[in-house]
């Protein structure tokens, strides 16, 4: 497997920006939603956050030809590149497909998904806003994990609510469960200010331990 380490990417140290430097550090590293581009982390390292960039090929639920096909365990990602600057792929979460089809059916759909990524990190982005339980979070998230999921990406914005708040321990609880803190990390995406992340920060240190943050299990998507 594929592992992540940030120190393999040069760390640049933010301590010296403030606020609005970090926005605008967001807004210069825009992710592209269809093509390869490169995409910025922020990670934290002793309690201070530092960035390093990487090439990320995002696919959007819409270029997922088995959305319309019969066979629903047979996805192909025909668009994953050939390219060996390429370091991340990351999948939208086909949750339509999810809600229509046998859990296995899905399970063996995301572990195709994994197959076809070979040797790239796999992300697979949940669409926070449309789940609609804490139930089925739990759910597709143990899917996600089991099928070898490399990270789970979440949405949120600087003024998450409660349900954000209680899907963030649930997925920290449940890293923690399946004992795979180790192998499955957590990013979390549309969070522009220090006082938000921090907060991120500190509720999973709380569940999986300020070793696991210092590891850059937990990123943050600029």
């Amino acid at each position: 497997m594929y592992q992540k380490i940030a120190s393999d990417f040069q760390l640049l140290s933010l301590q010296e920006r403030d606020k609005e430097c970090l926005v605008s550090l967001f807004n210069d590293h825009k992710v592209n939603h269809s093509e390869q581009d490169t995409t910025c982390y922020v990670v934290f390292k002793q309690h201070q956050p530092y960035y390093y960039s990487l090439n990320k090929h995002r696919v959007e639920v819409s270029s997922i030809s088995g959305s319309e096909v019969s066979d629903t365990t047979s996805i192909l990602l025909s668009d994953v590149p050939n390219d060996s600057a390429v370091v991340e792929v990351e999948v939208e979460f086909p949750l339509a497909l999810y809600r229509s089809v046998l859990r296995h059916d899905i399970f063996n759909v995301l572990l195709s998904l994994k197959e076809q990524c070979g040797h790239y990190t796999l992300n697979l982005r949940l669409p926070l806003n449309e789940i609609v339980s804490e139930y089925e979070l739990n759910d597709i998230a143990k899917l996600c994990i089991v099928a070898g999921a490399d990270n789970l990406t979440l949405v949120l914005d600087d003024a998450f609510n409660e349900q954000q708040n209680a899907y963030i321990t649930l997925l920290s609880n449940l890293l923690k469960r399946f004992f795979v803190t180790d192998s499955c990390g957590l990013i979390y995406a549309g969070l522009t200010t220090l006082p938000a992340m921090e907060r991120v920060v500190a509720l999973s240190k709380d569940v999986l331990d300020e070793e696991w943050v210092e590891e850059a299990f937990l990123k943050f998507e600029c």
